[in-house]
């Protein structure tokens, strides 16, 4: 397990494996051919955004926020922030559209 890219000079290509912890944890291990790649660790200490329903844990993040965490540590801040602000236009348009949540928690604590 890495906790940095390693540096092999070429473009990585990231598997993301989407959906919930236990639908994660599932499919890898029904996919033998992802035992021989090397698996990425990453320490986020931002608190998601996400907000569209509940995690399980404290301190997970969404498939999004994790996209672009591996973009910034791959280097390519331009994709990062481009997927950031796409997840951050799909977040809020999308909790405009529920009448019981607000669409932005720290909007409503000023």
């Amino acid at each position: 397990m890495f906790h940095q890219l390693p540096d092999t000079g070429k473009t990585p290509l990231f598997i993301m494996l989407d959906g919930t912890w236990p639908e994660a944890r599932k499919m890898f291990r029904k996919s033998p051919y992802l035992d021989s790649l090397p698996i990425l660790s990453l320490s986020i200490e931002a608190l998601s955004r996400y907000q569209l329903r509940e995690a399980s844990l404290a301190g997970q993040q969404c498939t999004a926020e994790i996209a672009v965490a591996l973009l910034e540590q791959a280097g390519d801040n331009v994709a990062a922030q481009t997927l950031n602000h796409h997840f951050e236009h799909f977040r809020k348009s999308y909790l405009a559209g529920k009448p019981h949540h607000p669409a932005d928690r720290s909007e409503n604590t000023r």
